[in-house]
């Protein structure tokens, strides 16, 4: 299974893709799509759009994992601005007719470190490992990404996960 992996954000939006064949994990292509806070709202959306369209096309994953909103009540503005970044994610996804499959950032976090409070750093250092690649976790943004997709690729091999699918 081919999986993508966003960490959806307005500035940058990460992406990671693995293929899940073999006994561990392979990357495929991680990067960020960058917007300037001082572009308008709907050009920045746009950009984001046409970017993950883009993976989507060139590297046609079987399905896309996304970090789903998280909000403290202090942050809920934070948290309507990430909404729209991850709505224009999910449409493109949508219009590739790929499943969309949705992650607390905690859930990922201690699926893939064991700690669903584990720092930044943690984080890189844990995707990096599941990997074999100390390089594809260079950037935050892109190590969320390929902590989502590794989250996915974990549960989803569950016998668990598959009844649960099947009864949806």
């Amino acid at each position: 299974m081919r999986i993508l992996g966003v960490d959806p954000g307005l500035i940058n939006t990460g992406y990671g893709v693995i293929d899940t064949a073999g006994d561990r994990p392979q990357v495929v292509e991680g990067g960020v799509v960058r917007t300037a806070s001082s572009t308008p709202l709907a050009e920045r959306l746009h950009t984001i759009f046409l970017a993950v369209q883009d993976v989507i096309s060139e590297l046609r994953p079987d399905v896309m994992a996304i970090e789903d909103l998280h909000s403290h009540p202090r942050f809920a503005r934070t948290a309507i601005m990430m909404g729209h970044a991850r709505g224009v994610v999910v449409l493109a996804a949508g219009a590739a007719g790929i499943p969309v499959f949705d992650y607390q950032p905690n859930r990922a976090k201690s699926v893939v470190t064991g700690s669903g409070h584990a720092p930044k750093d943690q984080v890189m250092r844990a995707v990096a490992l599941h990997l074999g690649d100390d390089d594809v976790a260079k950037n935050e943004h892109v190590a969320d990404a390929f902590a989502i997709a590794l989250c996915h690729a974990i549960i989803s091999s569950s016998p668990a996960f598959a009844a649960i699918e099947a009864q949806r």
